[in-house]
């Protein structure tokens, strides 16, 4: 107990390192803000050539504000792991943590950072996750690993805690600053410890502090919540087709001035967070759910995107495979480029297998077609993802004119005004609208 005291009162006089394993997009944001507050901090990665160009002052993916905060001196990233682990009076564990191709938890990358965690002494030193895992597994897995393999007891010897992360890609430097904490600690002293830490970045953070099971539950509910609000929104949406009606103006209709509104308008939901969450949530369950059904209905809506468009082809008489189709957007949402578990990028395979010409255009991603290149000869055009920068789209790519006469455009989100796209000659399909 004495050594975690010690590490509470360097804490309290901001006279420790802090190391962040993983600096990628859940990381380095993080490893920033606490930097930019005056704390040392160390960020671990092993993809060296990710390290240098972080040294560089290269930003390594889209954030707002991350230039700037990248000039903070407080600040050394390094590929050298078992030094960075060494020097580090407090780790958190950013690992990505994804889902296998059977649909199950894949804690191979978390598995490796502990072992490297376990090629140092760990006595004195703080252990928090803010990987997303399944609940339990810091009390029946970390912990039990951590004390057997080194021989000492958490709470005396060294402290464990979980801190989960829910940020908002785009946004995170921002929340991570305001957004409340919640901290599952497997002791007191290490709730004490952590909760001191993240007070570093806000002396006004608010932090509800829980066990560590009760934590990892409410970040995996927290998007699971939204993600099935999401579901029933894009039901609506299949509903709404059905009865040849639109769920976006229904749905404007009943929210206006409604206090319990806030119903979701349908579009295509996808992400590293809301697409897998589910199933860590589920993971140790044996029996059915909603949660599946909702990931099943989410998953549809690409496969529902490319039926409704062979229908309006073929009753143009044309075949999908002698088309170009143009997608728009391939990030999993607005105003990012990330594209894991995005539902553009499963629009874009299954064109593909139907032996479609694609093109796709996206303004954050670098790699993807100009804009011109990407219409030129289109018989379709998909917006797939509504980013900001997709505003008056329908109006550019007329003026470009260098898509084929009455070419459908499928609008995935009701982002584009039908009345101005069809009278530019479009031939107009909204997603969730049978008009």
């Amino acid at each position: 107990m004495i050594d975690m005291k010690n590490l509470l009162a360097k804490v309290k006089q901001n006279d420790f390192t802090l190391g962040v394993i993983g600096i990628g997009r859940v990381g380095l944001p993080l490893a920033l803000v606490f930097a930019n507050s005056g704390v040392n901090v160390i960020g671990i990665d092993r993809n060296k050539e990710y390290v240098e160009k972080i040294k560089r002052g290269e930003k390594p993916f889209n954030e707002h504000g991350i230039e700037e905060y990248m000039k903070t001196k407080n600040f050394t990233p390094t590929a050298n792991i078992k030094d960075g682990i060494e020097k580090s009076d407090i780790l958190i564990l950013t690992i990505g943590t994804p889902i296998t191709e059977h649909m199950r938890p894949d804690y191979s990358q978390l598995r490796s950072a502990i072992n490297s965690i376990l090629d140092t002494s760990i006595k004195g030193k703080l252990i928090i996750t803010r990987s997303t895992v399944s609940p339990g597994t810091v009390e029946n897995f970390i912990k039990p690993l951590l004390e057997k393999k080194t021989g000492l007891k958490t709470g005396d010897d060294f402290g464990l805690s979980v801190c989960p992360e829910r940020i908002l890609e785009g946004k995170a430097l921002e929340e991570i600053r305001n957004l409340p904490e919640i901290v599952g600690a497997v002791d007191e002293m290490s709730a004490e410890i952590t909760s001191e830490l993240f007070r570093k970045i806000n002396k006004d953070k608010k932090i509800f502090v829980t066990t560590p099971k009760a934590a990892e539950l409410a970040k995996l509910f927290t998007n699971v919540y939204r993600y099935i609000n999401f579901a029933l929104a894009n039901e609506f949406g299949l509903l709404a087709e059905e009865y040849g009606e639109d769920a976006h103006e229904i749905i404007n209709i009943l929210n206006d001035g409604y206090s319990r509104g806030g119903v979701p308008v349908p579009g295509m939901t996808g992400g590293p967070c809301l697409s897998k969450d589910g199933y860590y949530l589920i993971s140790n369950l044996m029996f059915p759910d909603f949660i599946l059904t909702g990931w099943r209905l989410n998953e549809s809506i690409p496969q529902h995107i490319v039926n409704r468009l062979k229908k309006r082809l073929s009753d143009k008489g044309k075949i999908i495979h002698d088309c170009k189709v143009c997608v728009l957007g391939l990030a999993f949402k607005a105003g990012i480029d990330d594209t894991r578990y995005s539902p553009a990028v499963r629009l874009v395979e299954l064109l593909k297998i139907e032996a479609a010409n694609v093109g796709v255009h996206d303004p954050y991603i670098e790699e993807t077609d100009k804009l011109e290149d990407a219409v030129r000869d289109a018989d379709a055009i998909i917006l797939a993802v509504n980013h900001p920068k997709f505003d008056g789209v329908h109006k550019v790519i007329h003026k470009i004119g260098k898509h084929k006469p009455g070419c459908i455009l499928v609008d995935c989100w009701g982002f584009i005004n039908k009345d101005e796209a069809r009278n530019l000659g479009f031939d107009y399909i909204r997603f969730g609208s049978g008009k």
